[in-house]
């Protein structure tokens, strides 16, 4: 792999140049980094600066930016948990559901061909961000999510991210953050639970894709670097703001 990488159209450049591409893989790593554990989601950003900048192919991407993601997710993890900032409980009952998606995911891929999987993960996308809409317009009217509400779609929203992970590759925090906050927890909290249940689901997500996942290896240790120091800055970056200036930044 490491050999490809230097071969490739997209690396063979001066040394100069090489060391830009290295300097913005870690720009690239600690800014991402630093938003997924800040907000909980935003994985998918790894997948896109892969594609767009450094010309990976679609599929690599995603595998990549599964590994890419773990650091900033037990980084970030460790750090809330000696804040208190997770909510063990909500997040616990969220996971089982989210697995359960992963698993579920994963058996679906053998099965799917191209156009299919377009439409899933258009279909995926368009849930994920008609919730959070949702969930934005309803927070800001002050109104808090009714019960049938949060009975029933946090546990969807954690079937969805579980799913986004075994099927796509994508870190699936969207949807945990959403249902975590329909279930009336504070900003903060429903990030740093995201945080932890993705832990779990990647490396389920990891293990049952690592015999067909190709890794872009030197990337990703670049792309990881940043994406360590980000992710111990953002909670150190939530103590410091207001409960008023988290929402509306979060918002």
């Amino acid at each position: 792999t490491l050999v490809n990488f230097y071969l490739s159209s997209s690396y063979n450049e001066s040394q100069g140049g090489h060391r830009m591409h290295i300097g913005l893989l870690i720009l690239c790593g600690f800014l991402i980094g630093f938003i997924l554990i800040f907000l909980g989601m935003g994985a998918a950003l790894y997948i896109g600066c892969l594609i767009t900048i450094f010309h990976l192919s679609a599929k690599t991407a995603a595998a990549s930016a599964l590994v890419v993601t773990l650091p900033a997710l037990i980084i970030g993890t460790l750090i809330n948990h000696r804040t208190h900032t997770i909510d063990y409980h909500r997040g616990n009952f969220l996971l089982k559901w989210a697995l359960l998606g992963t698993i579920g995911g994963s058996l679906i891929v053998p099965f799917t061909n191209h156009d299919l999987y377009q439409l899933i993960i258009s279909v995926i996308l368009i849930i994920l961000a008609s919730t959070i809409l949702w969930n934005s317009i309803s927070h800001s009217r002050k109104k808090k999510s009714s019960k049938l509400t949060a009975k029933y779609f946090p546990p969807f929203a954690s079937i969805i991210s579980g799913v986004m992970v075994g099927l796509a590759g994508m870190s699936g925090g969207g949807p945990l953050v959403a249902g975590m906050l329909l279930l009336d927890a504070p900003v903060a909290q429903a990030a740093a639970t995201s945080s932890y249940i993705r832990i779990w689901t990647t490396l389920l997500g990891v293990g049952l894709h690592w015999h067909t996942m190709t890794i872009a290896w030197q990337p990703v240790l670049f792309m990881a670097l940043g994406t360590s120091l980000g992710s111990a800055c953002a909670p150190l970056m939530m103590r410091l703001i207001g409960q008023r200036n988290r929402k509306f930044i979060s918002r």
